[in-house]
């Protein structure tokens, strides 16, 4: 299949879901361009009370799939920073619910959402440092307001990746659930 946002309105939440599992559900160019179109007829929808983002299979997003990006490296960024605004901007609650890998602009829309939930042995990182780039200033400002400014510049400074209880107790995350757990919490 190819890589596309999936999406869904059940009981009044509706769910997106980033679906590029050959490369860890990279957002590619066009994924990127497809959600804040998405994001504003969800909003439009009077049926939609809430919102989940999530990742097909066993992880959220891995960040950009760098291979589809054409043009400058801020106008990739430009489509990167244009999503996570969106998604900041959502009129209704959101919640992203994390399995697997979060990294890179995958930790960047997990941050945009009101609340994240996390299973048991996802791992998060912030990135941009390990492809020599800077990390967008909106997305700098909403990380330094969720973790703290240490915490901030370990994840930006380092790219290292950090596991979830980890980013629990940064507040990266507002709960860790075992595997069996995280569906249902997040229907809660």
């Amino acid at each position: 299949m190819e890589p596309e946002l999936l999406h869904g309105v059940t009981d009044a939440v509706a769910t997106v879901v980033l679906h590029h599992p050959a490369k860890r559900n990279a957002m590619t160019a066009a994924m990127w361009r497809a959600l804040p179109p998405l994001l504003a007829k969800l909003a439009a929808d009077p049926g939609v009370g809430a919102l989940v983002l999530t990742g097909a299979g066993g992880t959220f997003c891995a960040g950009a799939d760098i291979s589809t990006l054409q043009g400058s490296p801020d106008e990739a960024q430009a489509l990167a920073v244009r999503a996570e605004e969106a998604l900041a901007a959502f009129p209704k609650p959101t919640l992203a619910a994390v399995k697997g890998h979060c990294v890179g602009g995958g930790a960047q829309l997990a941050a945009a959402c009101d609340l994240r939930f996390a299973e048991e042995g996802a791992l998060f990182g912030v990135t941009p440092a390990r492809l020599g780039i800077v990390y967008p200033s909106s997305a700098t400002r909403r990380l330094v307001t969720l973790v703290g400014p240490a915490a901030a510049k370990y994840l930006l400074f380092s790219g290292e990746l950090i596991d979830a209880a980890r980013a629990l107790r940064t507040g990266l995350v507002d709960e860790v659930l075992p595997a069996d757990e995280l569906d249902g919490r997040v229907q809660e």
